[in-house]
């Protein structure tokens, strides 16, 4: 498969083909899992691209008959890794590598990146070319997220008539709050209110007819109905930053208070955050810490995002004091699943507080779970 290669046509890579694995490192460990969990710790803790992607690159040599999904997903987290890094070269050799000079299969993240690091170049054409090019041959392209990543990039670029038609042809798929939001999004930072209006009743409608397609009592209340209002109330936190943009704080707020009080609603994480951003952002701090309680107080709804979106909006009382989900209990066992701008951004607000204490015990607690995953991931043999 040249997908690459038929996207760029004579474009000469620079990554060499290794041939067995000692051609990248000294005694290489290609066991899967491991290797995965190297690549994840390098990028995410350490923040070196460079050499994870040489470790990455011993993916190719993993047997092939060992969890293949998790050889692609090392593939998935560097390559995303360079496009975020805005190292688009980099991503493209790596791809290339992967998939082209070997005989992996991408899935359909890795596509995603490529065509977000194409609409983040402008190449939106290209970005459309490789969409094109990949529907129909990687097995679960296009996914729910490559709704989400066209969108984005296609309203961006402002061909929102390109954006619209991906949304109605996708009326297979349980409709995307995400992939509608970017568009709704992209409406109103043009002042253009009733075509936002107009695709957030079509959601909605969407959204109530997919719901009809459920027969199951259990499923309904339990994991769609929950689904649908979060959805709704995530669509609802743009149009309250709309209206606080426009210095209508009453309509912002009656926004707010219509998606989330009437419906006493069991928030998830990614709407609760949406909601809590905008709050902070426009000065509603005491709407922010009751709904930062509110959420504290139901399980599941807090995660490390929720922690640093109080923590830079100096709600630094809720995170200090709150015993089931302060900061130390998200920051869990291992810095490996916790982004280090997360610690960074606790210890620059408890050292903006005069905390100095709080932000020697949080460098600490970051120091010694860095040293702990350093010996767990590159222990020898």
């Amino acid at each position: 498969m040249s997908l690459i290669r038929r996207m760029f046509g004579r474009r000469s890579f620079c990554t060499a083909v290794a041939r067995k694995a000692e051609d990248i490192m000294k005694n290489p460990d290609c066991r899967t899992w491991e290797l995965s969990s190297r690549v994840r710790y390098l990028v995410n803790s350490v923040g070196d691209l460079d050499t994870a992607a040489r470790y990455s690159r011993l993916a190719v040599f993993s047997k092939p008959d060992d969890e293949p999904e998790v050889t692609v997903h090392t593939c998935e987290t560097i390559i995303g890794s360079m496009v975020r890094a805005k190292r688009h070269k980099d991503a493209y050799d790596l791809y290339d590598y992967f998939f082209n000079k070997h005989t992996l299969k991408p899935n359909s993240s890795c596509c995603n990146h490529i065509i977000e690091s194409r609409f983040q170049q402008g190449l939106v054409d290209e970005a459309l070319d490789f969409h094109r090019t990949v529907k129909g041959v990687v097995p679960d392209y296009p996914s729910e997220a490559s709704l989400r990543v066209l969108t984005k990039g296609l309203v961006h670029s402002g061909r929102f008539d390109l954006a619209q038609a991906l949304l109605k042809g996708s009326s297979k798929m349980f409709p995307d709050h995400v992939a509608f939001n970017n568009l709704i999004q992209g409406f109103l930072d043009i002042g253009n209110l009733d075509k936002a209006n107009h695709l957030f009743e079509e959601f909605k409608r969407s959204l109530s007819s997919s719901i009809a397609d459920y027969k199951s009592t259990w499923d309904f209340f339990y994991r769609v109905y929950p689904r649908y209002e979060n959805r709704v109330a995530f669509l609802m936190a743009t149009f309250m930053e709309y209206w606080f943009k426009q210095g209508k704080e009453v309509e912002a707020m009656e926004c707010y208070n219509q998606s989330v009080l009437p419906n006493k609603l069991l928030l998830c994480p990614e709407t609760g955050n949406a909601l809590l951003k905008v709050l902070l952002k426009y000065g509603q701090k005491s709407h922010a810490r009751a709904l930062y309680n509110d959420m504290s107080a139901q399980s599941g709804t807090l995660n490390s995002d929720t922690v640093q979106i109080m923590a830079k909006g100096r709600c630094s009382k809720e995170i200090k004091t709150y015993n089931k989900a302060s900061a130390e209990s998200l920051l869990a066992d291992s810095i490996g699943f916790i982004p280090v701008t997360t610690f960074k951004t606790i210890i620059d607000v408890a050292l903006k507080d005069g905390r100095i204490d709080d932000a020697l015990k949080t460098s600490n607690k970051m120091f010694d779970m860095a040293l702990k995953e350093v010996s767990e991931q590159f222990n020898p043999l």
